[in-house]
This record gives structure tokens, C-alpha cells and sequence, in this order.
């Protein structure tokens, strides 16, 4: 029995996707969104939210 796959959906794509229409509706330049996402992290720090740096990834070594 062949099964009927369809058309599959992801729920955090689709949650993606929606979020960078509304960014583009909203912002005309990539300057206006950076300036409201540097300004939401002003925000946010000042409401004691904690930020992390993620280390960076080093390459392996191959022996």
C-alpha cells in the first residue's frame, strides 16, 4: 500500500516565514530592522534578561 504523503508542513518553518513577512511589511531597509532589534535588546537588558556569547567553532585537527 502506497501512502498519500501529501503536502508535509513544518510548524517552526511556517512560524518562520511569518515572522520575515511581517518584518517586511513593517521595515523597508535592512538598517530599520537592525536599529528596532538593537533597540528591543536595549530593552530587554534593561528588564534583566541575561545574553550569552556562544563560543566559536574551531575546526578539527586531523592527525
Amino acid at each position: 500500500m502506497k501512502e498519500n504523503l501529501g503536502t508535509q508542513t513544518d510548524p517552526i518553518l511556517e512560524e518562520c516565514y511569518r515572522m520575515k513577512d511581517e518584518f517586511a511589511a513593517k521595515f523597508k531597509t535592512q538598517k530599520e530592522l537592525y536599529n528596532y532589534l538593537q533597540a528591543e535588546s536595549v530593552k530587554r537588558k534593561k528588564e534583566g534578561w541575561k545574553y550569552t556569547t556562544l563560543p566559536v567553532a574551531t575546526p578539527h585537527k586531523k592527525n
